[in-house]
C-alpha cells in the first residue's frame, strides 16, 4: 500500500494530488516522474505526490480525498507530434463519455479503464487532468531519450503553471 496523505482521511475532498505513471526502465516511459523531479520545490508546496510506476491499480487510493488531480503519463499518439508534445485531457469528461475515449499509452490496462473502475467504488476528484507527454522511445533503457531530455525544462515550466493555476482555484474555493 502506498503511503496515504492527510486528504485521504479527511471528511471533505481538498487539495491537489499529482500522480505519475510510467516505467523508468523503459526510456521515455519514465517521463512522468522525471518531469515531477524537475519541478521547482515551491511548485509542489501543499501538493500531494504519488509515483505509481506501473502500478496503476493503486490510482483510486491515491485520488481519494482530493478535490483535484493531475495525472502525468507518457502518450504514444503518433500523429506526427514530436517528443515532448503535451496533450491535456479533462479526465472526468473522458470517462463519462458514452463512447469511451482512448489515448494510447505504454501500458496494457488504460488509465481510462482504471478511472472508470475506481469511479464504481469511490467519489473521484471534481477536476482531473491528464498531462500526457508524447514519447519517442520505450525500449529497455534507464534514461530518457536525448530528444525528450531536452524538452524537460519547458515541460516542467508548463506543468508548474498548471499546478499554480489549480492551486489558486482551490485556494479561492476554500
Amino acid at each position: 500500500m502506498h503511503k496515504q496523505c492527510d486528504h485521504s482521511v479527511g471528511s471533505e475532498p481538498a487539495g491537489l494530488v499529482i500522480i505519475t505513471i510510467g516505467n523508468p526502465l523503459r526510456a521515455d516511459d519514465g517521463i512522468a516522474a522525471a518531469l515531477c523531479n524537475a519541478l521547482p520545490l515551491p511548485s509542489l508546496q501543499g501538493v500531494c505526490r504519488f509515483d505509481l510506476g506501473v502500478s496503476t491499480s493503486r490510482i483510486g487510493e491515491c485520488l481519494a480525498g482530493h478535490k483535484a488531480a493531475i495525472i502525468i503519463d507518457a502518450t504514444c499518439i503518433g500523429n506526427g507530434t514530436g517528443p515532448g508534445t503535451v496533450t491535456l485531457v479533462d479526465l472526468n469528461a473522458a470517462i463519462n463519455k458514452r463512447t469511451p475515449m482512448e489515448i494510447k499509452s505504454c501500458h496494457g490496462f488504460s488509465l481510462f479503464d482504471e478511472l472508470r473502475l475506481a469511479k464504481t467504488t469511490m467519489e473521484l476528484p471534481k477536476r482531473m487532468i491528464l498531462f500526457g507527454v508524447e514519447v519517442a522511445d520505450t525500449q529497455w533503457c534507464d534514461s530518457l531519450s536525448q530528444d525528450l531530455k531536452g524538452e524537460v525544462p519547458a515541460l516542467a515550466k508548463g506543468l508548474s503553471k498548471l499546478v499554480q493555476r489549480i492551486m489558486e482555484t482551490l485556494n479561492k474555493d476554500a
